[in-house]
């Protein structure tokens, strides 16, 4: 049960950080070690202040004391900060290595200043900035414990405990709690309980939609699924009072009471407490035969609540693992694939697919890397993205939609994705849809779908004077995405060379393939994957929008290469894509684990 009350929240806090300052520092200290390296092999592309290096290798040369060494670091950084007062140039020094992004020198400075700084709020708030950005949870935490000393207040307190939340859910062996619950003694056979993050109708992404196809043709195929949202969905999305239950496309759907906002602004385990426990209460009724629980928002945060349940009724457990999150935590790169967080939420994500009985995975790709985790290939199963190829047709571009938009005469190219992520790369297609005009190629960039990005990827198009060259549609109803996809000549997956993007296999480019369009995508190992040896599409570099635009300019002239390209796509979707043949995939890993029970 999630616990409130001053007293309790004292204890959870004094509790929590004598568990955590056993070994914090040291393991800090191995980060920093790591971060030398780290500098080493990126001192090319962001040299390094070389004063501040030889504090660093002055600090490992005795056992990493870095508090002993402060004066080192002031005389490091003298040049930046000159004739400015020793306490003001101390926050200067370290307020300009983090806008420089120069994280590892800004954590070493500021790690070095905590001790002689514990009585300075300005300091310790910009260090805990400076933790923060850098992913240095326990120093982050250390800072922000002085604040809260130093300043009592809600505030600080909230601060803390949320600190203490997310080191206390990425702790090795650390789960959810829930009540005390007896086993599933009657399950209903070939009843599978789904724990999604969200579901349609009330979201429609590429998560979604996977997860809709994946209970359809479960249930066509004779199983019996059943889904729970994530605590918190669908009210989240817009739906103020959702009922209990929800029949959709005849599955059940069961929604879960709606935490208090100090639940779900607060906290990370205490989220995770709640929504295990509020899920737990409708296992009983549901008596599932096993739990498959699909990626998170942080990909690993529903698996533990899966791995809590599945334990708490002694069910099976499938892990879907539908992207690599860990690096997610930031859009600082190469940062955000290093530091303490980022090892903690690998740390995470590997325990939980230790703990599944089976690993499901979207491609090959995905499957390598699982088990290059650690992870028993035997228990790594693949269920590729997939495509109803019924409703996923080809055709005419639409008469009335093309006229709307000012399609006709045009080399029509574009995306069909949310607006979300960076890691999509719409700046690439815009830049291509603006060098095409500029050498006279009648092209149109038609950017399909809304979100959080799309006010910023409306101003690059303003500021690259792109006009009438790319067109944003906004969010469509998933009833007329077919219409989008028939506008296309070319569908593009511009993603941009990101960790999750190198990984991770969209969803669209095998509705657009079903429809009928041939496929460019940037040269990345899941979507190479899906073009093949190039006979299904063709690629190019990573963000490098004048060889997109070469690549549409040479389609452009060859009509002929286009449509070869689409039906020996849309040929291998209905060979080998179909959601039919990933029902049968899993009936056979369900019965695996049913059978080694």
């Amino acid at each position: 049960m999630v616990t409130d009350g001053k007293s309790a929240r004292g204890t959870v806090h004094e509790a929590a950080k004598l568990q955590i300052a056993d070994g914090a520092l040291t393991q800090l200290l191995a980060q920093h070690r790591r971060n030398v390296e780290l500098t080493a092999a990126l001192a090319e592309s962001q040299p390094l202040n070389q004063r501040v290096v030889r504090a660093l290798r002055r600090a490992r040369r005795n056992a990493w004391r870095l508090h002993r060494y402060p004066g080192d670091f002031r005389r490091a950084l003298r040049p930046t900060v000159s004739g400015v007062k020793p306490a003001q140039a101390d926050l200067d020094a370290v307020r300009s290595l983090m806008d420089a992004a120069r994280h590892d020198e800004a954590i070493a400075l500021a790690a070095a200043l905590l001790p002689a700084k514990a009585t300075d709020t300005e300091f310790l708030d910009l260090a805990r900035n400076a933790f923060a950005r850098a992913g240095a949870l326990s120093l982050q935490l250390r800072a922000t414990s002085a604040l809260r000393e130093l300043e009592n207040t809600p505030s600080r307190e909230s601060q803390e405990r949320k600190v203490v939340g997310r080191i206390r859910e990425t702790e090795a062996g650390w789960l959810p709690r829930v009540p005390a619950a007896s086993p599933v003694t009657d399950p209903v056979d070939g009843r599978v309980l789904h724990l999604l993050k969200s579901a349609m109708p009330y979201r429609q992404t590429g998560y979604t939609m996977r997860s809709r196809y994946i209970i359809d043709a479960q249930r066509a195929a004779g199983l019996d699924p059943v889904v729970i949202t994530a605590a918190g969905f669908p009210h989240e999305a817009g739906l103020e009072h959702p009922p209990a239950t929800e029949v959709i496309g005849g599955v059940v759907h069961h929604y879960l009471e709606q935490p208090p906002a100090s639940v779900l602004k607060g906290p990370v385990d205490q989220y995770l407490d709640a929504y295990a426990s509020a899920a737990a209460r409708r296992v009983p009724e549901i008596a599932p035969s096993l739990i498959h629980v699909h990626s998170g928002h942080r990909g690993y945060e529903a698996a533990l609540v899966g791995v809590t349940l599945a334990r708490a009724f002694r069910l099976p457990l499938v892990y879907e693992v539908r992207g690599f999150f860990e690096s997610l935590w930031s859009r600082e790169r190469p940062w955000n694939e290093s530091g303490e967080l980022y090892e903690r939420r690998m740390a995470t994500e590997a325990r939980c697919m230790a703990a599944a009985d089976a690993v499901v995975t979207l491609s090959e790709s995905m499957r390598a890397q699982i088990i290059a985790r650690g992870i028993a290939p035997q228990k790594v199963h693949v269920a590729p993205n997939g495509v109803d190829v019924t409703a996923f047709t080809p055709g005419a571009r639409p008469s009335r939609l093309a006229e709307r938009l000012g399609l006709e005469g045009k080399l029509v190219f574009g995306y069909i994705s949310n607006l979300d992520h960076r890691r999509e790369g719409h700046e690439t297609l815009i830049r291509a849809a603006v060098e095409l005009r500029a050498r006279g190629v009648p092209a149109v960039a038609l950017i399909v779908g809304d979100g959080d990005r799309r006010a910023e990827l409306e101003k690059l198009a303003a500021d690259e004077r792109a006009g009438d060259s790319v067109l944003f549609t906004g969010r469509v109803p998933h009833d007329q995405v077919l219409d989008y996809y028939r506008s296309l000549d070319v569908f593009v997956v511009p993603r941009a060379d990101e960790r999750a993007a190198r990984l991770v296999t969209p969803l669209k480019p095998f509705e657009a393939m079903a429809a009928g369009v041939p496929l460019v995508v940037a040269a990345l190992d899941p979507l190479l994957e899906i073009i093949g040896a190039g006979d299904r599409g063709r690629s190019f570099p990573p963000g490098d929008a004048s060889a997109l635009a070469d690549v549409l300019a040479e389609l452009n002239l060859d009509p002929d290469t286009r449509r070869d390209l689409a039906k020996r796509g849309r040929d291998w979707v209905v060979a080998e894509h179909q959601w039919s043949a990933n029902a049968a995939r899993y009936r056979a890993i369900y019965a695996a684990v049913l059978g080694g029970r």
